[in-house]
């Protein structure tokens, strides 16, 4: 069983004293003000992760809110943001659950999760299980700690709220699956796309002049357009942040 509860101050103490014995309770927050890497101040509801990786280092986030490390886990992600911070939040891991990860680093991340409509306005990505469907970067921020556990109460990584060091996420190249040209139209369909980035087709006369932009915007996974001059296409892509 794992719980998440959010408190302030000394009230922490009292869910420890409830805990069961061996169960695992990491306390984590940030001081704020934090921001993103762009220096916009975090957004209320922005999301921050509890992490975990087997050898002290977390290898970072996929733009798909995964882990991009096999043996890393994203243990927890609380869209709680709130005034520019996280409040005090506190994790409980079930002994059976914490003992399997002894031995390991924990650590807190911000999460940007900003995602820019098709008329300019921003708003925050869906967490759906768990997990945010489009994550742009993160950042190392937070402060942390763990009691309880037995002996398996472990050292957290410690960070400077505010902090605008931030790794941007892994996205897949985006590859183009199918090319249907029509009379007028081009219908093109690309597999790989992530909610990340804003995407373009540039089309040209021949493989090694594809650099005409041409006017098309995303519709799922299908760019369709009026029939450019040339006949080879390649899609490109911006980061929204």
């Amino acid at each position: 069983m794992k719980k998440l509860l959010m408190m302030a101050g000394a009230a922490v103490l009292s869910v420890a004293a409830r805990a069961a014995q061996n169960d695992l309770l990491i306390t984590f927050s940030t001081p704020g003000p934090d921001a993103y890497a762009d220096g916009v101040k975090v957004l209320d509801g922005e999301c921050y992760a509890l992490v975990w990786s087997k050898d002290g280092v977390f290898e970072g986030i996929r733009a798909d809110g995964a882990p991009v490390d096999a043996g890393d886990q994203v243990v927890l992600v609380a869209p709680v943001a709130k005034d520019g911070k996280c409040p005090t939040l506190v994790y409980q891991v079930a002994a059976d659950v914490a003992c399997a990860l002894a031995g390991g680093q924990y650590a807190v991340y911000l999460l940007d999760t900003r995602v820019k409509a098709a008329d300019g306005s921003v708003a925050l990505a869906q967490v759906v299980d768990g997990k945010p469907v489009a994550v742009n970067a993160t950042t190392a921020v937070g402060e942390t700690s763990a009691v309880g556990g037995g002996a398996i109460a472990q050292a957290m990584t410690t960070a400077v709220g505010g902090a605008v060091v931030k790794t941007e996420t892994v996205v897949d190249v985006p590859r183009i699956t199918g090319v249907k040209i029509g009379n007028a139209t081009v219908k093109v369909t690309v597999s790989g796309m992530s909610p990340t980035v804003t995407y373009k087709v540039i089309a040209g006369e021949t493989p090694d002049a594809v650099a005409t932009p041409v006017e098309a915007q995303a519709d799922g996974d299908t760019f369709e357009f009026a029939k450019p001059k040339g006949q080879f296409f390649k899609v490109i892509g911006t980061r929204n942040f």
